[in-house]
């Protein structure tokens, strides 16, 4: 650690700034979703199952633009979020692919995600059972 006293916390007036600020971060954000989840009503069940029917519905058609039946799409993921992409919802999700790529679908349209960043996106046959 250098020179200074042995009991101390930080190996430099730096460190010491970085954990503050990093900490300071860290309770903005604890805050923030504390007040967003005071101010959110609870929405009731079927209110639920239909915002989430929205989203999945959002998320099929932003897909549906950037496939093409013969070619996958591809797109930034950050730009695909901005244009309203929610990752957590999805209708169902695929086995790995012999090179280990998982997809998840909306409906027909699915998409992987690459260490780029990047979204694949592809279309498959629509299955009705």
């Amino acid at each position: 650690m250098g020179a200074g006293r042995e009991d101390r916390q930080y190996c430099d007036d730096g460190c010491r700034t970085n954990y503050n600020n990093r900490k300071r971060r860290e309770n903005q954000k604890t805050q923030q979703v504390t007040q967003l989840a005071e101010n959110t009503p609870e929405l009731s069940v079927p209110d639920y199952i239909s915002r989430i029917q929205e989203i999945i519905l959002r998320n099929r058609e932003l897909l549906k633009e950037l496939c093409d039946e013969d070619t996958a799409g591809r797109i930034r993921l950050r730009r695909l979020e901005g244009r309203g992409f929610n990752t957590k919802f999805f209708t169902s999700e695929a086995e790995p692919t012999g090179s280990g790529n998982v997809y998840r679908f909306c409906f027909e349209y699915g998409y992987r995600m690459t260490d780029d960043e990047m979204v694949i996106v592809i279309c498959r046959e629509r299955e009705i059972y």
